[in-house]
């Protein structure tokens, strides 16, 4: 199992992202070796903007909210008040972005490897728990 960060979910959807080949791939070996991903459920939020702001189609962007309550492969887990705890002092202790955090706090509370584009969430990441691009 892993965490997957938004930036991977996102690049996957849109087939102008530089990583899409690479995030769908990767996605697609997980499923194929049995593996659920992991994410928080604030992924929703994150992957609607930025195909709605970024991509410009707000129908995609609810057509993709829908898939991700009925997936069966990706797990999304509520941000509790102990997960949004530890994620405040990841991002206080490394310096990363508060959204960012919770994925690294997720990937922490589950001993799993958090996987993203963000070079910020990579490198300072490294330092609580296993980062990797797909």
């Amino acid at each position: 199992m892993a965490v997957m960060d938004a930036s991977v979910f996102v690049a996957m959807l849109n087939p102008h992202e530089p990583g899409n080949t690479a995030s769908k791939a990767w996605f697609q070996q997980e499923l194929l070796q049995g593996k659920k991903i992991s994410a928080p459920a604030i992924l929703m939020a994150e992957a609607a903007a930025a195909l709605s702001r970024g991509v410009g189609d707000k129908a995609q962007a609810h057509q993709m909210i829908r898939q991700l309550k009925l997936s069966t492969s990706i797990q999304l887990y509520p941000l509790s008040l102990a997960l949004a705890e530890q994620a405040a002092v990841i991002a206080a202790d490394y310096r990363i972005r508060g959204c960012d955090s919770v994925y690294v706090a997720l990937a922490q509370q589950l001993g799993e490897t958090l996987v993203t584009w963000d070079k910020e969430q990579l490198q300072r990441g490294m330092a609580v728990i296993l980062t990797t691009q797909p």
